[in-house]
């Protein structure tokens, strides 16, 4: 199942013209046969959801039963994480989402309430991009546990005072840097009218 999911990966590269997008669908089709394969679950995943509150992840994944499991944000192939994780884009989903994989379709790291709890590498890149061939699978056993762990979460059915507090507080936290942002927006088109 990864060996076919990183074979995939390399046809899609090997035609020339991918770009991020181009992958989605294998990435999709894997976390989908994992889950029915290694859980006997069946999950729903939505490629490019509709906006939510904290902007557009890659992926919604579902749990069949109209609940959301987490999202998954996905980067072109071989891109450095590093980055990424510091990214402003990232931050607004970590803030908001309580589970969430970064991925550049290799290398996936969960994060669990704004914490990467783990990070797995399953192949080298560079080995699909330079050396033109389907790289060798590593470290499967430790990307399923991570997939387990995604898959298995589910938010608290009653909320404590603590957890809604929680919850709310990340939701206020991202609308107050939205009505800043559109303000300071509104601000800089006054300046820029009043000196003309």
């Amino acid at each position: 199942m990864t060996k076919t999911y990183l074979s995939n990966l390399f046809k899609t590269h090997q035609k020339g013209d991918a770009r991020e997008e181009s992958y989605y669908k294998h990435l999709a089709d894997f976390i989908s046969t994992f889950s029915k394969s290694e859980r006997n679950k069946k999950i729903d995943v939505t490629i490019l959801p509709k906006q939510t509150q904290a902007g557009n992840p890659d992926f919604r994944i579902w749990d069949g039963r109209q609940k959301i499991i987490g999202y998954i944000e996905a980067k072109d192939l071989g891109v450095d994480l590093d980055r990424i994780e510091d990214s402003e884009q990232l931050e607004r989903y970590l803030s908001t989402f309580p589970n969430v994989i970064l991925t550049n379709f290799t290398e996936f790291r969960l994060y669990r309430n704004s914490e990467r709890i783990d990070k797995i590498s399953i192949a080298r890149p560079f080995v699909i991009k330079k050396l033109s061939t389907v790289p060798p699978l590593e470290n499967e056993n430790n990307l399923f546990e991570l997939l387990e762990r995604f898959l298995d979460f589910s938010l608290p059915k009653t909320y404590t005072a603590k957890t809604l507090a929680v919850e709310l507080a990340k939701r206020t936290k991202f609308l107050k840097d939205e009505i800043v942002s559109e303000e300071l927006k509104g601000f800089h088109g006054l300046r820029i009218h009043l000196h003309i």
